[in-house]
Formats: C-alpha cells, sequence, structure tokens
C-alpha cells in the first residue's frame, strides 16, 4: 500500500504539466506549478526506485541497512538542521532590520516551533524501537 501512494504521484505530475500547458495562467503561476511538477514527481520517482531497488538489489539493500551509513546520515541529518535554524535565525534578523515584519514572524515562527517538532518526533521514534 506504501508503495502505491507514490504512483499517485505520477498522476499528479502529469496533472499538473497538463494544467501549465493548457491554461493561460501568468508566467510566475506557470513558473510555480513547474516547481510544483518537478518536486512531486522526483520524491515519487525516488521513492518507487528505492523501494524496487531495496526489493531486487541484495547489495543496495546491505549498504543502506549499514549501521554506519545510518550512523553518519542521523549526524549529518543533525548538523544539517543546527545550520538551517541558524541561517533561519539570521535570515529573521535581517528581516527585522530592514523592517520586514511579516517574513520574520514567519521565519521566527518556524525557528520557535522546529524545537517542539523535534521534541514530538524524538518521543515517537522512542516509543517505537
Amino acid at each position: 500500500m506504501k508503495n502505491k501512494i507514490w504512483y499517485a504521484g505520477y498522476i499528479v505530475s502529469l496533472c499538473i504539466v497538463l494544467i501549465i500547458f493548457l491554461t493561460d495562467f501568468n508566467k510566475m503561476v506557470d513558473i510555480g506549478l513547474a516547481v510544483l511538477f518537478s518536486a512531486i514527481f522526483s520524491v515519487s520517482h525516488t521513492q518507487i526506485l528505492h523501494s524496487k531497488m531495496m526489493k531486487n538489489d541484495t547489495e543496495y539493500k546491505i549498504h543502506v541497512m549499514d549501521e554506519r551509513n545510518i550512523a553518519i546520515k542521523e549526524k549529518a541529518g543533525n548538523i544539517t538542521n543546527m545550520i538551517t535554524l541558524t541561517l533561519l535565525g539570521l535570515a529573521t534578523v535581517a528581516f527585522i532590520c530592514l523592517d520586514l515584519l511579516i517574513p520574520a514572524i514567519v521565519t521566527g515562527a518556524i525557528i520557535t516551533v522546529q524545537p517542539v517538532i523535534l521534541i514530538l518526533v524524538s518521543n515517537r521514534i522512542e516509543k517505537k524501537m
């Protein structure tokens, strides 16, 4: 069932392409739809390909499930998270300095909510293990 939802991404991507070509939206809407198309298509395709390789390619599965690789991914994810949070903080300060209050509020809210999300996700993962 999990894998079938990713095939729906192909259908959604096709619908977005048809909307782009068959409608007369302005250029900015078309660009936004193109970005949405590429995101949905690439995530769907990557997930389907990964699932197929996990089933059929034993060497790939061993490589993905290797404890060292899992630890590297976790550490890289944690470091990337800290860097992203720092960049969001700098962007918030820059928005405040430029008197752009709405973007400052949005980035500040993301910074505020992010640790709460981290705690909730960590607790959920801990309960599953």
